[in-house]
């Protein structure tokens, strides 16, 4: 019995010894990963100021960002972000199709200073373009646009021969209806004159208007006027069916009408005949009387020389 009671006691003493051990070593692992977490994150700390990088130069403008293909001047400024004076500060400039030539440097700069370094060069490529612009230790990279005045040109010129090639174009079109005009006018021409040796009405066709529409448009041609030679062709072309309609319903003159207008040219020429004859007449005996006259005087100085 006694040992059992040892036995009891040992187990007890031993579980709590236990206990105390597991739960020392639980606190030290608590600690040391707290520690190491700080230490961490202290560490990350440094890190990431230590990628912070102040820059020694600062591009502040640069102009133009909008060129024409060819040579170009570009002004870049800087500032002078040390706390000491810059002395001999180049710019080098490089993007597709760019080329330098010349560059106009920066011989002082003071601290937190500002001034432009010129970079002269050429473009050969246009379009967007990214240049990349080293100063120093410093590296900057500017977006311009190059425009190509040749390809506007190109396009202009291309824009005016195409609108000359269509002005062309009307104006042959236009001479080719002037043209079946003009022959559908001489076939006007000699159907109106069939008709009036045919004996038929045509008091109402009448041709002047038509004749003048054909010269307008003629004079519209070669003036290069298109707008008026066009309305000129319209305008000609509804007087033609206008006179061709007329021309087509004339009818005949009845025998009546005829013989009437025939017996008052009879009249009227008779009348002029009998005018004739009576003038003759009177010059006639004028001229006898005159003859008769003359007769006389003759007789009385014949009278006068024999006495």
């Amino acid at each position: 019995m006694f040992s059992n009671i040892y036995k009891n006691n040992f187990c007890k003493r031993f579980m709590k010894k236990s206990t105390f051990v597991i739960l020392s070593f639980v606190l030290i692992f608590s600690l040391t990963g707290i520690y190491a977490q700080g230490n961490d994150t202290g560490n990350q700390t440094i890190t990431d100021n230590s990628s912070i990088i102040v820059q020694n130069l600062i591009l502040t403008n640069f102009m133009p960002q909008e060129v024409k293909l060819g040579d170009v001047q570009f002004n870049i400024q800087v500032q002078n972000n040390e706390n000491v004076t810059v002395n001999n500060t180049f710019a080098f400039v490089t993007g597709n199709g760019f080329s330098t030539y010349n560059v106009a440097s920066i011989a002082s700069l003071a601290p937190q200073e500002k001034d432009y370094i010129f970079v002269y060069g050429n473009l050969r490529q246009s379009g967007n373009i990214t240049l990349t612009i080293k100063i120093n230790d410093e590296t900057f990279y500017q977006n311009i646009t190059v425009i190509n005045q040749n390809t506007e040109s190109d396009q202009q010129k291309l824009d005016e021969l195409q609108a000359e090639q269509e002005k062309e174009k009307q104006i042959k079109n236009i001479s080719d209806q002037l043209n079946v005009l003009k022959q559908n006018f001489t076939v006007l021409q000699n159907e109106l004159s069939d008709k009036q040796s045919g004996n038929y009405d045509v008091s109402l066709i009448n041709l002047n208007i038509l004749d003048n529409y054909l010269h307008n448009i003629q004079a519209d041609i070669l003036t290069g006027n298109i707008n008026d030679a066009n309305i000129n062709l319209n305008l000609a072309n509804q007087e033609y069916l206008t006179q061709k309609n007329n021309l087509d319903n004339t009818k005949k003159v009845p025998l009546i009408t005829i013989l009437k207008n025939n017996v008052v040219l009879f009249s009227t020429f008779a009348t002029a005949i009998l005018t004739v004859f009576a003038l003759y007449e009177l010059f006639k005996k004028k001229k006898e009387d005159i003859s008769e006259i003359s007769k006389k005087i003759g007789e009385k100085k014949r009278d006068k020389k024999k006495k």
